[in-house]
This record gives structure tokens, C-alpha cells and sequence, in this order.
């Protein structure tokens, strides 16, 4: 089973395996090795956090697709939800405690990108959308065309609900993946605690690529 097909919703006991793989996958991900600079402890630190955004989004009512043997995984809000308070309580206050047990120094970046990342979102896009806040391949995975099943998956939802998606992205290899799936370049910016590039993307209902 290969493609569109392949894509499933992860399972209640899936979300640590969700973690791990996106945690390989941001390994080397210019903002994630900026904000956690000890690479001893980086891997660990995304497998944690990761766990707690996966189970932090299926408890806000958002999707958490995955291709078989949890090889690649996306996390998606759809309109109208974020994580708030009620979602971090259902999830077993994950993402409270990743964050509290990070070094300060740490926290304080990671916090002030996050914050960045949703205020620019709120005044990009006040209309109802879909927010990919994740999507990662296992390096060992990487040229199958995993992460283009689960964007397509994605997109085909977001098009039944006739909402666009929205997405942050750190590389330019990404935006020009992103492009070939039809989403545009909304702002071109930089994180501002560490000063890297950010792009911040949208596509929109009437985009003509493939879905």
C-alpha cells in the first residue's frame, strides 16, 4: 500500500512513535539545532516534545496522520482549534512539563519563537484555516515520497471542508517542496531570537496544483 492510501490516523498508543520519528526527522533542522543547542541532548528533547504536541493536537480535535510503521507523521488544527488550556489538560499536561523541564536559557527561545509563530498566524490569517504545525519523514525514509502521501492526504481534507492551509517552514528546499503542492509565500521573515529564516506559507482553495 503506497501513497494517499497509506495514511492513517495514529493510534492512542501511537503518539510516542510520532514523537520519535518526528524528532529524527528535526534533528537537523536549522531552528530546532539553534534552540536546543546541546546535541547530546537535542534528539531526545524533539522525540519529547513532539509526543507531547501529538497528543496535545488529536486532544484539541486536530488529526494526526502517519504512513505505515509510523515511517513519517503530520500534525494538523483544523479551523477554529488550537492548543489551549483544556487540550494540555487531556493530554496529561505534556507540553507544560517538556517546557518546564527545558534549561532556561533554552525555554526562553523556544518560547519566543512559538509566540512569534502565532501572533504572525493570527494576522496572516484571520479566516478559518488548516494549520500543519509538523510534518517529518525518518531519515531513513526520506526520497519515497512519504511526506508528499501525507501532505495530499491533508490537502484532500482541507479541500472537502473548502478551507486552506497554512504552514511555517525553516528551509528553502521546503518552501520549493511546498510550492509543487500548490501553497505560496506569504512573508518571508526571520525567527526573531535567533535570527533565522522562517517562511510562513498558505494555500489557498483555489490552488491549481494536484491533490
Amino acid at each position: 500500500m503506497t501513497g494517499v492510501d497509506a495514511v492513517t490516523s495514529v493510534t492512542r498508543d501511537g503518539h510516542a512513535d510520532v514523537g520519535v520519528v518526528l524528532g529524527r526527522a528535526f534533528e537537523d533542522d536549522p531552528l530546532w539545532k539553534a534552540t536546543f543547542p546541546d546535541p547530546d541532548r537535542r534528539l531526545q528533547q524533539l522525540v519529547d516534545m513532539f509526543t507531547a504536541l501529538s497528543r496535545a493536537t488529536v486532544a484539541a480535535g486536530g488529526a494526526v496522520d502517519v504512513t505505515p510503521n509510523t515511517t513519517a507523521a503530520a500534525l494538523w488544527l483544523p479551523p477554529g482549534r488550537d492548543i489551549g488550556l483544556w487540550s494540555m489538560v487531556r493530554s496529561r499536561l505534556g507540553l507544560p512539563r517538556f517546557t518546564l523541564s527545558l534549561p532556561s536559557s533554552e525555554r526562553r527561545v523556544m518560547m519566543g519563537v512559538l509566540r512569534q509563530f502565532d501572533d504572525r498566524r493570527k494576522d496572516l490569517m484571520p479566516e478559518p484555516h488548516w494549520y500543519l504545525s509538523a510534518v517529518g519523514v525518518d531519515p531513513w525514509h526520506q526520497g519515497q515520497g512519504l511526506g508528499s502521501a501525507l501532505l495530499r492526504a491533508g490537502i484532500r481534507r482541507a479541500d472537502r471542508e473548502a478551507a486552506p492551509i497554512y504552514l511555517e517552514t525553516e528551509t528553502e528546499g521546503n518552501v520549493r517542496f511546498y510550492r509543487r503542492l500548490g501553497f505560496d509565500v506569504l512573508e518571508a521573515t526571520a525567527a526573531e531570537a535567533l535570527g533565522l529564516p522562517i517562511w510562513l506559507m498558505l494555500r489557498p482553495l483555489d490552488s491549481g496544483a494536484s491533490s
